[in-house]
């Protein structure tokens, strides 16, 4: 059975800080919403972590209508350029847009435009946050599926998990949360508060939360407000994904679980794989902490010749991308096979390790610099956070302090024997990052280059 058409029992479902709702009153509102089903439609929902939002996600699902996830807090000139590219039939969120009219549910196009969907096409998720883009990721109800169901086994969920859920929905990191836990019957604690908001562990304490998931900005908020030195009798499990977590942070968080009978799974994906595609399990997070991690269940990673880049298999993996309308009636492209853009090499123990990107390059005086490597030695160094860009110009370094700057760009001449005209260091009030915590590169080359 799939994660959208669950039992309606008397087991909670969903939790929010002032309601409790069960699988039964979950498929109410699920019934309440009652998307026609004359032919298969877009709908588009302005996600935030709440009952309504959740209710209208299963119900285009089990409508067999395609669904478009978008933050509630997107740049509302971006949005309506996507409405306008895209003409959705329904869209749930506080907004109003033109050639749109309002119900007590939703706002409904008014034009009648024949429009064209795959059978398959479930889920379309933006590739860059909630600025930039009108690029979508193309998923099928089996990609959403059988990445819940890997999910779930790997993780071990069953019935009596409570997940927080505080990450963005419209994010793949935050619906795989939903969708794994819905697969299992298990207990989903909404929320929109940050780990840095005391209301945030009230909910986490009143509710015996048993998970937490963040991303590598959740994990420096964790570190920075002592969340190693809580009594959390309820909470067995944290999870890491989203970009790569320092090997530092890594080991710290691994030593905490291991002290104190938790478990801390580090894990891999990308949008395009519905996301997941490998983990590290729990007792291996030490030994494999600067890793990726094993493959999935029901997935298969190698690592290409000739570029060395890494490609997965697995029936998770995208149908393809849509920019425009039209995108949305083609069929899977991809055939289970997701080119990664990122380079990687593997151990005998079959763990992986990201070793950059296909992208992320510059030549510097006919030398080939790997921004990732840059960051990932710089950050093992001076444990601070930090981001790099740059042209074939010039390298940049972010960082949001002065405290390291000469300490750092003593370690770029030695590492890369670079003049010192050919990098610089930059201080920000913050690095730029999208909704999700990632670091958002355009933003930032836009910023100091």
């Amino acid at each position: 059975m799939s994660f959208w058409e669950f039992e309606a029992t008397n087991d909670v479902a969903v939790r929010t800080v002032d309601e409790t709702y069960t699988y039964q009153q979950l498929y109410q509102k699920i019934n309440d919403i009652c998307f026609p089903l004359t032919k298969k439609e877009l709908v588009l929902l302005l996600c935030g972590n709440t009952i309504e939002i959740v209710a209208a996600y299963l119900a285009a699902l089990r409508s067999n209508h395609a669904v478009m996830l978008m933050s509630a807090d997107t740049n509302k000139e971006l949005l309506e350029s996507i409405v306008t590219q895209y003409q959705p039939k329904w869209i749930i969120g506080n907004m109003s847009f033109e050639g749109y009219k309002k119900t007590e549910l939703f706002a409904v196009r008014e034009a009648d435009i024949e429009v064209s969907i795959h059978p398959d096409l479930a889920v379309l998720l933006s590739t860059s946050g909630t600025t930039g883009s009108q690029k979508f990721v193309r998923l099928s109800y089996e990609n959403v599926q059988s990445n819940a169901e890997s999910i779930a086994q790997y993780l071990e969920l069953n019935a009596d998990e409570r997940a927080v859920m505080n990450l963005p929905m419209s994010y793949s990191y935050g619906m795989s949360i939903i969708n794994s836990h819905l697969q299992v019957g298990a207990s989903i604690l909404l929320t929109d508060e940050s780990v840095m908001a005391k209301s945030f562990w009230t909910l986490v304490e009143e509710q015996q939360a048993t998970s937490i998931a963040g991303v590598p900005f959740t994990y420096q908020m964790l570190q920075r407000i002592g969340f190693m030195k809580m009594d959390l009798p309820h909470l067995k499990t944290i999870t890491q994904a989203g970009g790569r977590l320092s090997e530092k942070l890594v080991r710290a968080f691994g030593e905490y679980a291991h002290a104190n009978d938790k478990r801390f799974y580090v894990m891999y994906g990308q949008t395009e794989a519905s996301p997941r595609m490998s983990y590290i399990p729990p007792k291996n997070i030490l030994e494999k902490a600067g890793s990726i991690g094993i493959t999935i269940p029901g997935g298969e990673l190698s690592i290409a010749d000739e570029t060395g880049e890494l490609i997965y298999r697995g029936a998770n993996v995208m149908m393809g991308y849509a920019e425009f309308l039209t995108d949305l009636e083609k069929a899977d492209e991809c055939g289970n096979v997701l080119y990664t853009g990122d380079t990687a090499e593997v151990d005998e123990d079959g763990y992986f390790t990201i070793t950059g990107r296909m992208k992320r390059f510059i030549k510097l005086f006919g030398l080939r610099i790997n921004l990732d490597d840059v960051e990932k030695k710089l950050e093992a160094q001076f444990h601070v956070s930090l981001a790099c860009t740059g042209n074939d110009d010039k390298l940049v370094i972010a960082v949001e302090s002065d405290e390291h700057i000469e300490s750092m760009k003593t370690s770029i001449e030695a590492l890369y024997k670079l003049h010192k005209s050919a990098f610089k260091i930059v201080v920000l009030e913050a690095i730029p990052r999208f909704a999700n915590g990632k670091t958002d590169y355009r933003t930032l080359r836009e910023a100091v280059l």
